[in-house]
């Protein structure tokens, strides 16, 4: 699954270790998230995260939100 450079920021704010434990964070931060294309992503990104599985959430590279 491939994530927008946004989504791969957010990704990075983000990273709990699983997809579940990041949905959750992505989740919780997003009553914090005031800009509309910041929101965007951060929805996008929470979509793509609950529909990943673990081999592919672990596939990525924490440190810059891209396939290993």
């Amino acid at each position: 699954m491939m994530l927008t450079a946004a989504e791969k920021r957010l990704l990075n704010i983000y990273y709990s270790g699983s997809a579940e434990d990041t949905a959750a964070v992505v989740r919780d931060a997003l009553a914090d998230i005031t800009e509309q294309d910041e929101r965007t992503a951060a929805v996008s990104l929470l979509l793509k995260l609950e529909a990943m599985g673990t081999a592919e959430f672990e596939g990525y590279d924490a440190g810059n939100g891209a396939l290993l």
